[in-house]
């Protein structure tokens, strides 16, 4: 195990909301930004150790663009819609002795993230951390569009909770998830970086549903089940090449003028469709209304363009990838995040892995994840 240097009080108790750092300031795992809105009051473990598996998730769109540009100290009022992904994070969290301090796996592959996420996790709780921690991971590319950074974040701070029977809702603890994320900073070391985090991630794991509606500031508004006979189809460019988070970042600013074009243009458009049509077609188990919105967000209004900066010919290779949504051979399709990867629900997966290794890209099958985050074992 790797021994893990607390770098604040864990309590969080007496701890002040830091002054407004400047946009996207590198900061250390465990800074707390923003304390939790309701700390839970004195907390017990419940367990010895414990043992759950997380979804990841695909981002199908934005709700306001122009939202995604501002930075309000780590708060952001963009919302998205999400598709949780039987794809997990399997941590392994067990109770050290009193001062042991925190432990990390040497086999966990981000010890940054998961380090933050339990420093911050146990600052909520006011404990001390003297934990030790495992993950494994089901293998997904990094900074392709698969969350998989805040869905790390999530599921070691979930693992957490969960040891100590869940005193943090899920209500409380999704905003306070993203008002602290960050990711590795790239050419800094040790330190993490602010990337803008809506709230997808987390949601995929704390609510039930293979399809959710994330509002402004970690608010689920919508969360329902896929339809069984639909699976996803995920094509990743084989040219793909793992870029830093800090070089992905300024190449992100550099297009934000974009992004808050899109909203000013288009975000009424995308609430009115969410509202009146995608919604309440959803509750009603029908998700081509969505799946539309979803085509024309990506496709016609601008956003697969303002993403652009994540790999080069992506407007290109979007337009290739259409046809499947011409022939009615997905009921959504779409760039997942910033891209690069793109993905299809369907009832007609061959068709559309077939398309995607036409284009040269790798081909990942997956199923929807209806439910939770899940205990997979536990010593009492």
């Amino acid at each position: 195990m790797t021994e893990v240097t607390t770098p604040m009080s864990p309590t969080g108790t007496a701890r002040p909301t830091p002054d407004p750092a400047p946009v996207f300031a590198p900061f250390t795992p465990g800074t707390v930004h923003h304390p939790l809105a309701t700390p839970p009051g004195p907390v017990r473990p419940t367990a010895d150790e414990v043992r759950v598996r997380y979804p990841t998730r695909l981002n199908a769109m934005a709700l306001q663009p122009g939202a995604i540009a501002g930075d309000n100290n780590l708060i952001y009022d963009a919302g998205e819609v999400v598709f949780s992904v039987a794809r997990h994070h399997h941590v392994h969290v067990r109770r050290r002795d009193p001062g042991a301090g925190l432990a990390l796996d040497p086999g966990v592959r981000r010890p940054e993230l998961a380090e933050h996420a339990a420093l911050i996790m146990c600052a909520a709780l006011g404990v001390e951390p003297d934990l030790a921690i495992a993950v494994e991971s089901d293998p997904l590319p990094v900074h392709a569009g698969f969350g998989s950074s805040s869905s790390l974040i999530a599921a070691v701070a979930a693992a957490v909770n969960h040891l100590y029977g869940c005193p943090v809702d899920r209500a409380d603890l999704l905003p306070y998830l993203t008002g602290n994320h960050g990711e590795e900073h790239g050419s800094k070391p040790g330190l993490l970086t602010p990337v803008q985090c809506i709230g997808g991630s987390a949601a995929s794991g704390l609510y039930p549903g293979g399809v959710q509606v994330v509002a402004g500031r970690g608010t689920v508004v919508l969360s329902v089940p896929v339809p069984e006979h639909l699976s996803l189809v995920i094509g990743v460019p084989r040219s793909l090449e793992e870029r830093p988070t800090d070089e992905l970042m300024a190449a992100e600013v550099a297009h934000f003028d974009r992004f808050r074009a899109t909203g000013e243009r288009w975000s009424p458009t995308i609430a009115f469709r969410m509202l009146h049509e995608a919604m309440p077609a959803a509750l009603r188990g029908d998700l081509a209304p969505l799946g539309s919105l979803v085509f024309d967000y990506r496709f016609r209004m601008g956003s697969i363009e303002n993403c652009s900066f994540s790999h080069p010919g992506l407007t290109e290779l979007a337009g290739e990838v259409e046809s499947l949504w011409h022939e009615k051979a997905a009921t959504v399709l779409a760039l997942s995040s910033v891209g690069p990867a793109f993905f299809a629900l369907t009832d007609d997966p061959g068709r559309c892995a077939e398309r995607f290794a036409e284009l040269d890209m790798d081909v990942i099958h997956a199923r929807p994840h209806n439910g939770t985050y899940e205990e997979t074992g536990s010593a009492r």
